[in-house]
């Protein structure tokens, strides 16, 4: 019988954390964001999963495993006071291979909950933003274009 788990993600998940994050961004983003970007994203992923996982006070992680592999993670910051919400989804990816069965859900529960948040979705990434009204987001008209993505466009949501 096939299984599904959720639990928090430690320092030697990170290697895991880097293969899903980079495989993610390359099925998601191909053709949003430069190739380079997408290309070098699993390698640079794991040193930094390395030092956030080591470092207590940093974002909360969650895995969501499949018969013991990771297919899926989500991450959640407290932001300080001011901010338009207190908490931020910093990260929810799932395997394409394991989409639309519920897990990007289940994770985003673990992450937040019902409260309240804001995230970033990359603009022209229908299916993210589809979901995430699903859960109960809306975009609220902010954008942001980091330097890091390229100049490519996020999309501020909020719930």
């Amino acid at each position: 019988m096939r299984s599904l788990a959720i639990r928090s993600a430690t320092v030697l998940d990170a290697g895991e954390l880097a293969r899903v994050h980079g495989q993610s961004w390359d099925e998601t983003y191909r053709g949003l964001l430069p190739d380079s970007l997408i290309d070098s994203k699993q390698e640079r992923m794991v040193a930094i999963y390395e030092k956030i996982l080591s470092e207590p006070d940093n974002a909360s992680y969650w895995v969501a495993t499949w018969d013991g592999e990771i297919v899926g993670l989500a991450s959640a910051a407290a932001l300080g006071p001011g901010d338009v919400r207190l908490l931020e989804i910093t990260s929810l990816y799932v395997l394409k291979s394991h989409q639309r069965q519920g897990i990007g859900s289940i994770l985003l529960n673990h992450a937040v909950g019902t409260a309240p948040c804001l995230l970033w979705v990359l603009e022209g990434n229908e299916s993210a933003i589809s979901f995430y009204q699903s859960q109960g987001f809306e975009l609220d008209g902010e954008t942001q274009s980091p330097e890091i993505l390229g100049g490519a466009r996020e999309l501020r949501m909020v719930r």
